[in-house]
């Protein structure tokens, strides 16, 4: 059994509704319940999807899109991205420390993309964040701005 519980969320940039939460609790904590280690591990993956994609009811609203995916024309051939994998989050949570917890989930970072490039994004999935972008080539824009986003300041 592992522990299951509240954590305290700092405000994300890249998800601005947390801002206008009463309570920023999502789930993790210190003194928490208990819970059979792969409901656990479903519920982080849950609370990382859930994070990623709260800023929009569809592919077509996410903050970060790929230059691909801003030029198609259907929904169906678009896919959900995690920078960071959910996978790479979830054993990093396990491990956290309560204080490491708010640096982790900022790294919870969705990007609509294209089939062909989430595929692409997947022959590198021994890197992590931007770096598997870097190297599959994508270009991602930030839809708040307009601009190019940097793989090297973005956040």
């Amino acid at each position: 059994m592992v522990q299951v519980g509240v954590l305290l969320v700092d405000q994300f940039p890249t998800m601005p509704f947390l801002r206008h939460w009463p309570q920023k609790n999502l789930l993790l904590a210190e003194n928490r319940p208990e819970a059979e280690y792969t409901h656990y591990r479903q519920l982080l993956s849950v609370l990382l999807w859930k994070i990623t994609e709260a800023e929009s009811m569809n592919k077509r609203g996410t903050r970060l899109q790929s230059q691909g995916a801003r030029c198609c024309t259907k929904v169906a051939n678009l896919e959900h991205d995690h920078v960071y994998q959910r996978s790479k989050m979830i054993d990093a949570l396990e491990k956290a420390a309560p204080h490491e917890i708010d640096d982790i989930l900022k790294r919870a970072i969705g990007c609509t993309v294209t089939k062909g490039e989430h595929n692409l994004l997947a022959k590198y999935n021994d890197e992590d964040g931007w770096e598997r972008y870097r190297k599959a080539g994508i270009v991602v824009f930030d839809m708040q701005t307009g601009g190019q986003v940097d793989f090297d300041t973005f956040r």
